[in-house]
């Protein structure tokens, strides 16, 4: 048997029993000093896990940065100013278009001193000739009449084509009466012709088959005292209008 278990032996002194004791308490307990407690290892608390150690010791939400209010609102005002200040450069912005140097009537065969350079906003010089293009004008025929310092626009202008074969250019004498007052080059016309009796037999007036086309129209002058519409016609339309007395016009396209 142990000897520390051994509460009383015969000749056994209080000191040594008292030391077994102690020492008893020791084995048991785990005590080492005194006053000092060693802890048994089956007693001991495992480590926390790494999950348990961020929860106890969680680390500082970051606040969110945000813009200053203020600074998005001069942000947009200083970009609304300089946009609108693009636009009010760009819509000043000078283009140089060709303009008449005078009134011109429907008809005018255009010539270099008809032709003025003028300057005009760029938001409508699209709509009329550049300056660069004045030559293309020259010996072009007006299909409306255009205003002193008017830009001259290609809807001014005839188109040029070309005679067909069997075409030819018909000049007719004509009063103010025998055609509508707003008639101009391009339009197409049907032709009365009425003979003239000291060169024909016959009174009743005519139709002539075909529409035929203005080509020029050219008011009185000192000159002469009556209008002069050319038309742009087939070869046939000689001879009869050649023989006539008298000839009206109907527009009947534009």
């Amino acid at each position: 048997m142990d000897e520390r278990f051994v509460m009383d032996s015969p000749g056994g002194s209080r000191e040594a029993l008292a030391e077994r004791r102690s020492a008893l308490s020791r084995d048991l307990l785990g005590t080492h000093g005194e006053g000092a407690r060693a802890p048994r290892s089956v007693f001991r608390r495992k480590p926390a896990s790494g999950s348990q150690q961020r929860t106890r010791s969680q680390p500082p939400v970051r606040k969110k940065q945000r813009i200053p209010e203020l600074a998005i609102g001069v942000t947009l005002v200083v970009g609304g100013a300089l946009g609108a200040a693009w636009l009010h450069g760009n819509g000043n912005q000078q283009i140089t278009v060709v303009a008449s140097s005078q009134a011109l009537d429907v008809g005018h065969v255009i010539t270099a001193n008809d032709l003025v350079a003028q300057n005009i906003s760029s938001e409508v010089a699209q709509y009329f000739v550049p300056a660069a293009e004045a030559k293309n004008l020259l010996g072009r025929t007006l299909s409306a009449a255009v205003g002193s310092s008017e830009p001259i626009s290609e809807k001014f202008l005839l188109t040029d084509r070309p005679l067909l074969a069997d075409e030819i250019l018909v000049p007719l004498k004509l009063n103010s009466g025998d055609f509508p007052p707003d008639l101009y080059p391009g339009n197409i016309v049907r032709i009365a012709l009425t003979p003239d009796p000291s060169l024909s037999t016959k009174i009743e007036t005519e139709a002539y088959k075909n529409s035929v086309e203005v080509w020029s129209l050219h008011p009185p002058t000192d000159l002469e005292t009556n209008y002069v519409v050319t038309l742009r016609a087939k070869q046939d339309l000689l001879l009869p209008a050649a023989a006539a007395g008298k000839v009206k016009l109907v527009v009947v396209g534009k």
